[in-house]
């Protein structure tokens, strides 16, 4: 499908306060490009302000940790759009984009329009054109399980040594010292069902929205038990820590006290991918870092990196869930 960032509204808004004739290639925003690419149209009187604009759309585009939205009406001030237009831009430049490059950029009576191109291509296929890995040690037991690295396998040889961490709300996965956007479809692809034979988790799979239901799950060796939430948005929970155990049951949450958790859909999504995570440990694991059930999305709930190292570390199944409207 051809994508193509809008930015019509903020034109027209400008063109009426300042009487600049905008280059007609930035009115009508047809410039050439490929149907994996996206463009971001910025104007501004300085020439980096109007690329960090041109940036923000693409972001906003690739829906990554930008969640201020507006609307540029005929009742909106200069003011207004300037503080609207700053924020958005500082959002969205905390998101790291490679492969970026000016397009087209041109000053008309003190304005610069300037058109930046990226290149959308799917993650494997920017791995494997900017990266030549060594075969290096690779105890990532989870990640061999993904369509990613098995794909990856196939193409090196071998599994290249990678770490996937998130920062600003935001995953990437570095590669033979590039980093990589892993964009929100791409990271609920890393999602996969895994069973361990010592852990089993049982759950009923498919599930409507607002249906209450409860995780079963069964340990079959002594260790140490815990028990994580992965959302497709990225955040992770955890429902239970360090529970010593021997041959033994846990359903999370305690049906005498709870009548189940609530499969939810997002606002505007007609189904969610979630992913359960069981392990047991030989010994006690440090588990601090991942937040306990929130209803909030907190900014350091984005712990799937740390939760991959620690099923390094761990016996593991998962499960994934899909909820639907």
């Amino acid at each position: 499908m051809i994508k193509i960032l809008l930015f019509s509204l903020i034109i027209l808004f400008t063109g009426c306060s300042t009487n600049t004739l905008s280059p007609r290639w930035f009115i009508s925003q047809n410039l050439q490009y490929t149907p994996s690419q996206i463009i971001g149209y910025g104007q501004a009187k300085d020439e980096n302000e109007a690329r960090q604009i041109a940036k923000s759309r693409i972001a906003e585009f690739l829906q990554v940790d930008v969640d201020t939205i507006f609307i540029i009406d005929k009742n909106t001030s200069q003011n207004e759009y300037s503080k609207k237009i700053d924020n958005q831009i500082k959002i969205s430049t905390k998101v790291r984009l490679h492969g970026l490059r000016v397009l087209k950029h041109e000053r008309v009576n003190g304005m610069w329009y300037v058109a930046i191109i990226y290149d959308n291509l799917p993650l494997f296929l920017k791995i494997i054109a900017s990266v030549n890995p060594k075969n290096e040690n690779f105890n990532y037991p989870y990640l061999k399980q993904t369509t990613l690295f098995k794909s990856l396998k196939n193409h090196f040889g071998f599994y290249p040594k990678a770490k996937i961490y998130a920062e600003n709300g935001q995953y990437y996965i570095a590669i033979d010292n590039q980093q990589f956007l892993i964009s929100q479809q791409e990271f609920i692809e890393l999602f996969t069902n895994r069973e361990h034979k010592s852990i089993e988790i049982k759950f009923k799979e498919r599930l409507k929205h607002n249906e209450l239901y409860f995780i079963n799950t069964k340990f079959k060796e002594f260790g140490f038990a815990s028990l994580f939430l992965v959302y497709e948005k990225g955040m992770v929970v955890n429902l239970f820590k360090n529970i010593e155990l021997v041959d033994a049951k846990i359903t999370y949450p305690n049906k005498k006290e709870y009548d189940g958790l609530k499969a939810v859909v997002s606002n505007g999504e007609k189904e969610n991918r979630d992913m359960f995570v069981a392990l047991l440990c030989k010994q006690k694991e440090d588990v601090w870092q991942f937040n306990e059930m929130s209803t909030k999305e907190e900014e350091d709930s984005f712990r799937f990196g740390d939760l991959i190292d620690l099923m390094g570390k761990c016996a593991f199944s998962t499960k994934v869930l899909t909820i639907v409207r």
